[in-house]
């Protein structure tokens, strides 16, 4: 691997880096508008530029690449005056927007010119060219060509990315602007990256358009929970709202993209009432809400009865592929470490085999739950019952009789989702006692004999393992609502209240037992499932 020195300080580069690349791994920020990793390079915003010794002229360091014994600096006069007037040239015709543009915050045009620009516009306001603003591109994106700065990194975008090039440059000379052939809408599953990417305020999200400045927002770090892919995400939050996805750069899972049902599948958490306190139904059958600690004890003392009535094999765990590897581990537990029952299942809709099954050719998988795989690597998927059709089928003949069902609503909604709701409603109503564990209220509710709130995605912290086996962390952002626990804290709960030692105080503690006792998750630390991930099974 060449070594070469970049202003003073010697930086060794993998084979075939560029300058701007090999700086970028050692800590050294060079300012660039069109190089983006997971794009090809383009080199015509000059913004990159460096000096290297033995070359006449300063030379784009996102083209050029380093080479032993090299010898070059970004950060001297002649470098810093030569970006200030490729920077002088771009803000030209630039709108003076920026009390009012969505990218204010996080804009590089605004961050360069603080640092290389300070100049005085030579233009008039009068004189600048002016382009068409506000132009609806579909769904997801709003174009303002005026603040364009021609990076093409979208145009690439749809080129090599999704492969199917609904942008480009039209015009001529300083007329030239980005957009769709006839305004024609973006409507492929992917367009919401081209909001990403943008390094100025020209491409602004549809979802997220003056609805917080950017400063005002936190940021946590997590996993899309809208399919078994995985992405890495990072969620912006103000005051227990979440405002946007974004995607997190990771190269061996989704590289810096991100489909839009993923993107807006936080929306799902606002969609209809949330279950808030624990509900147990009386001898009246009518619902009504207790303490946590009533209705854990409740719970565990039913269920030994079933225990001793009908044995173990009468009770069923029915988890959810949506919860998190340490809700999964501590349901286990609880159902056949304390009660010995040995009837688990998670599949509602053949997840066991979606969860590989491609949608597409970029990111997209058909199973839209997290962490069906992780369900599958601790061992909930019964051959006897094979889904929910067996273990309806077992509790109408009598087999089954008592059983703790888990039901997450999934993030990106599908036309069956409703068919599958009924079929977990078959199941309750075949089920003389049942304890549903749910974030969002539904009707079938009604039937169940005990009915426990829980956090959804974004509300607690814990980790998924992808279609790939990798298993990822995914952190908490929002407080969920009302008395809602999360689900690994249930189940905590309920060891405790049946008289197992409970020593977990935290998703991280589960995570620690889960690394010394899962065959799969041995000798895992919860550092290691932070970016990227590590792959397991």
């Amino acid at each position: 691997m060449p070594k070469f020195t970049l202003n003073d300080q010697e930086i060794e580069a993998k084979d075939g880096q560029t300058i701007i690349q090999a700086a970028q791994n050692a800590g050294i920020d060079i300012p660039h508008y069109c190089y983006h990793p997971d794009l090809p390079i383009d080199g015509n915003c000059r913004m990159c530029l460096v000096e290297v010794e033995k070359m006449p002229k300063l030379t784009p360091s996102c083209t050029t690449m380093a080479t032993e014994g090299m010898v070059a600096r970004s950060n001297n006069d002649r470098v810093k005056e030569a970006v200030r007037g490729v920077l002088e040239f771009l803000l030209i015709n630039h709108p003076v927007d920026c009390p009012v543009c969505d990218q204010a915050g996080e804009c590089r045009l605004q961050d360069y010119y603080m640092v290389y620009g300070l100049h005085t516009s030579e233009i008039p306001l009068k004189m600048k060219v002016r382009k068409r603003k506000v132009i609806d591109l579909g769904p997801m994106v709003v174009l303002d060509q005026e603040r364009c700065v021609l990076c093409s990194r979208c145009i690439r975008f749809f080129d090599y990315v999704t492969e199917t090039g609904e942008m480009q440059f039209f015009g001529r000379g300083d007329h030239v602007a980005i957009g769709t052939f006839e305004d024609r809408p973006l409507d492929n599953p992917y367009s919401g990256n081209v909001v990403d990417i943008c390094p100025v305020g020209a491409l602004t999200s549809r979802d997220f358009r003056f609805k917080c400045r950017v400063w005002f927002l936190h940021s946590t770090d997590s996993v899309c929970g809208g399919c078994s892919t995985g992405c890495n995400v990072r969620i912006d939050h103000r005051d227990g709202t979440i405002f946007r996805l974004l995607p997190r750069r990771n190269v061996d899972v989704n590289r810096s993209w991100l489909c839009d049902e993923g993107r807006l599948s936080f929306h799902e958490l606002r969609n209809g009432e949330r279950v808030v306190r624990p509900m147990i139904k009386g001898g009246d059958g009518i619902q009504a809400p207790v303490t946590w600690e009533e209705a854990v004890r409740s719970i565990d003392t039913r269920l030994k009865e079933v225990r001793e009535a009908g044995g173990a094999g009468s009770i069923l765990g029915f988890a959810s592929p949506s919860a998190t590897n340490e809700a999964l581990f501590l349901f286990k537990r609880y159902l056949s470490g304390e009660l010995g029952a040995n009837q688990f299942d998670f599949r509602v809709d053949s997840e066991d085999r979606n969860v590989v099954e491609e949608e597409d050719q970029i990111l997209r998988h058909f199973d839209k739950h997290p962490n069906a795989k992780g369900a599958m690597t601790l061992g909930l998927m019964s051959a006897e019952l094979g889904g929910i059709q067996g273990a309806i089928e077992a509790a109408r003949a009598g087999r089954i009789t008592a059983g703790i069902v888990m039901y997450i609503n999934p993030l990106v909604r599908r036309p069956g989702d409703e068919e599958a709701e009924g079929r977990v409603l078959e199941l309750i109503d075949e089920l003389d006692y049942s304890v549903v564990l749910a974030a969002h209220k539904a009707e079938w509710h009604k039937s169940a004999s005990v009915v426990l709130p829980v956090a959804a995605w974004s509300e607690e912290d814990g980790t998924y393992t992808n279609f790939e086996g990798r298993v990822q962390l995914a952190l908490k952002a929002v407080e969920p609502g009302g008395d809602a626990l999360p689900l690994w804290e249930v189940f905590a709960m309920l060891l405790h209240a049946s008289g197992a030692e409970s020593p977990w105080m935290s998703s991280e503690d589960v995570f620690a037992t889960i690394a010394q006792n899962e065959p799969a998750f041995r000798g895992l630390t919860l550092e290691q499932t932070r970016l990227p991930g590590v792959v397991v099974g």
